[in-house]
């Protein structure tokens, strides 16, 4: 990472750091150690040369062991792991002078949460965002030259949460926005939709830029006159795709830059007089193009080749919509058939679930994401697959994403029980004495609980990597509330005291080395299946993580399949399906 005056380069170095000179000597160095590491944020150097670096303190923190079970002589490592209502990582920020080596402890509040350097003023202060370990409140802290700290503003919701794992795996990227003269943009949920904030130099409120009935998910670049460029999700009738606009500084309508049905991503030239859109959607591979500003097209720069998917037998889903289990809420979601599909036939079918807090399991562009591509597979091993965005996922409303708030696990499967009666009736094709429900780490859970909560609709299940509500914290407690303060929420959760409920076949798969759900999520559920007296599944991959890749994938993804084509059996179209299309995802090009 260089320097903005180009003299001098800070590099990572496992747990330790050093800055270099141009001709490659080291000027400072500072060495970590396991548990107590130096490191670099992704905008470490201020305008005036100085350097930002965490000091992040991780020995009070629960350690789990990932066993090497490689050779006969087991090899044990203990990993940090921040379980729900235990101690959590401390992250103290120091300012480095490049030329004197003086490293200055800055005096952040002593409170526990989630920091992030956000980036730094024209005047070298450093901005520094804090979320509450709750995630009820978010704090914009300013960092002087000479070291005070100022708090700028800060976002609360003492009832639900202002942030999430979203927020602190991307999200706090977009969350703030410096602009000349000290003033920023902010992104609020406030009037219950995501938008654009103006605050002065003080973190006084100026005013609000963008309002309606839809979220902006982030301000690309503030172009070259002033005006700002976002992406947003506002066409009611596709809340998930992300289009590009342009508004004034000081607010207005929206006027469209990039609306092609999709998912848009702006890259503004030096200049700001020009973007490359990149974009895709279900039905159109890859294009890239020059834009000017009012949104017309300067020239095509990429068209990417997707015939060869084509002729793999590749059909886009088909957008759906049903009414969540509250009858009021309309869902989104997606429709894959099967490979060579015929009406005639009567197709086993697959709920493909995510339901997590932060995320959506559908993706609308071309490629997708592995879960949708998880459910593409499936597809083309004969399956009717389903896969709706249920309540308290993310991409919507406040109010929507707060609709499970303290209460995961007690509406996410309703929701899909309803909305796969709600398609059967209008498609006979769909066998509902036949369904089964699959899903990964949040969808894993998920999957489990199908399978307690609704057995009447759902025979088989395969959950991969399951979580459980009290294993990550920054996972669980910004949507749960604090351990202390929702006992009952997180009871009423819990898959453990449900396992007595299990009636159909039931799969689980977990990687023996995952840092993200541990495997003792999966071995406390079979122990209470054990206790219930209950049959079950399980295939412990050795030394994989909590996405396997490569051939591991293959085979954890065509294990999948084995299972349901036993449990669910498959249609005359599934045994008529070329074998490669079990693995189109690969060859999907974007």
């Amino acid at each position: 990472m260089p320097s903005p005056q180009g003299d001098r380069v800070a590099v990572q170095q496992g747990d330790s750091f050093a800055v270099f000179d141009a001709a490659g000597q080291k000027l400072v160095t500072r060495s970590g150690e396991p548990d107590l590491t130096w490191t670099l944020p992704e905008q470490p150097w201020s305008p005036d040369g100085r350097l930002a670096v965490w000091r992040v303190d991780q020995r009070a923190v629960h350690h789990i062991p990932i066993v090497d079970y490689s050779n006969a002589t087991e090899r044990v490592t203990m990993v940090a792991y921040a379980k729900v209502g235990t101690p959590i990582a401390k992250a103290e920020l120091h300012i480095l002078d490049p030329i004197s080596g003086a490293l200055t402890l800055v005096p952040l509040p002593h409170e526990e949460g989630y920091r992030w350097l956000a980036g730094w003023r024209e005047d070298s202060t450093a901005l520094v965002l804090h979320l509450a370990r709750d995630g009820k409140r978010l704090d914009l802290l300013a960092i002087a030259q000479d070291g005070r700290v100022r708090r700028l503003l800060r976002e609360e919701r003492p009832k639900t949460k202002v942030a999430d794992l979203n927020f602190a795996t991307d999200g706090w990227r977009a969350q703030v926005v410096p602009l000349p003269g000290g003033e920023f943009l902010w992104m609020s949920e406030r009037d219950g939709w995501r938008h654009v904030q103006r605050y002065d130099k003080d973190g006084r409120f100026q005013r609000q830029i963008t309002r309606g009935a839809f979220p902006v998910l982030r301000v690309d670049r503030v172009a070259s006159d002033g005006s700002l460029i976002v992406t947003a999700s506002a066409d009611p009738a596709a809340p998930y795709d992300e289009r590009i606009y342009r508004t004034g500084r000081d607010g207005g309508t929206l006027r469209p830059i990039a609306t092609e049905p999709g998912v848009h991503t702006a890259n503004l030239s030096r200049n700001g007089l020009y973007l490359v859109d990149s974009w895709s959607s279900w039905t159109s591979a890859r294009v890239r193009e020059l834009r000017r500003l009012d949104g017309t097209i300067a020239m095509r720069l990429t068209t990417a080749d997707a015939t060869a998917v084509q002729a793999a037998g590749h059909t886009p889903p088909e957008p759906i919509t049903v009414l969540a289990a509250d009858g009021i809420t309309v869902l989104h979601g997606a429709l894959y058939r099967p490979f060579g599909f015929d009406p005639a036939l009567r197709y086993p079918v697959i709920a493909y679930i995510y339901g997590g807090p932060f995320g959506t399991v559908v993706t609308r562009n071309f490629t997708g994401s592995s879960m949708t591509r998880s459910a593409e597979t499936l597809a083309a091993a004969g399956f009717v697959v389903v896969a709706i965005d249920v309540r308290g996922s993310a991409g919507r409303s406040k109010a929507f994403g707060d609709a499970t708030y303290g209460r995961i696990g007690q509406s996410e499967v309703a929701d899909y029980v309803g909305g796969l009666r709600q398609l059967g009736a209008q498609r006979r094709w769909m066998d509902l004495g036949r369904v089964g429900i699959h899903g990964h780490s949040w969808g894993g859970y998920f999957a489990i609980r199908g399978m307690l909560t609704a057995p009447d609709m759902f025979k088989a299940g395969y959950a991969g990597a399951p979580g459980a509500l009290d294993e990550d914290a920054l996972v669980n407690e910004p949507d749960m509330g604090l351990l202390r303060d929702n006992r009952l929420g997180y009871a009423a959760g819990s898959n453990l005291a449900l396992a007595d409920r299990l009636t159909g076949p039931l799969r689980i798969m977990h990687g023996t080395a995952d840092v993200s759900a541990p495997v003792s999520s999966s071995m406390r559920l079979i122990d209470a299946f054990i206790h219930a007296n209950k049959s079950v599944e399980l295939l412990a991959i050795p030394g994989v993580g909590h996405n396997p890749e490569g051939a591991v994938s293959d085979y954890y993804r065509d294990d999948v399949v084995r299972f349901f084509i036993r449990t669910l059996g498959s249609s005359k179209a599934a045994a008529s399906a070329p074998k490669s299309t079990i693995s189109v995802d690969e060859r999907t090009t974007d």
